[in-house]
């Protein structure tokens, strides 16, 4: 065999690599996700749905509260969003971006009051998915609040099917 046949043989066998790793979305383009920090700042629920294999659309659910036998008060968020996946691999840099709804309310002391806001995302990241269905997402957020930004990480494990 000579040097170029063996040249073009390991270049299509590498070619057919690469190939299939892009699979991963495609074959396992569902997943849920628990999300430290992020968009919800303490934690959210997510589930995200690939249309292909460079985009998904992904929700997000999260709330929290405290209080006492008398007194209580809590903040939901509610999320929704694109995802742009920058290469067709199990590991790709991600560009997302999304609209979040929050709802506060307390019954605490004198107070029995309610108010929402809705607020915009942006986040750089990274995304791993592995063929066995792990996923994991790590990424920065630019939360976009009224006339200034806040910047704040986030990190995701989850499942795929």
């Amino acid at each position: 065999m000579s040097r170029k046949s063996l040249g073009v043989l390991v270049a299509m066998l590498l070619f057919a690599t690469a190939a299939l790793t892009a699979q991963v979305r495609r074959t396992k383009p569902n997943d849920f996700t628990i999300e430290l920090g992020g968009k919800c700042l303490i934690y959210s629920l997510g589930y995200q749905r690939n249309i292909s294999p460079n985009f998904a659309l992904d929700a997000a659910i999260s709330y929290f509260g405290g209080g006492s036998s008398n007194d209580s008060a809590g903040v939901f968020f509610l999320t929704g969003g694109a995802r742009y996946y920058m290469l067709k691999k199990d590991t790709s840099p991600y560009l997302s971006g999304g609209v979040a709804w929050a709802s506060a309310g307390t019954n605490a002391g004198p107070f029995n009051d309610a108010a929402s806001a809705v607020y915009f995302y942006i986040s750089p990241g990274l995304e791993y998915r592995a063929s066995g269905g792990f996923v994991f997402r790590g990424g920065v957020y630019l939360l976009l609040v009224k006339d200034s930004f806040i910047v704040w990480p986030g990190l995701s494990l989850g499942i795929a099917f």
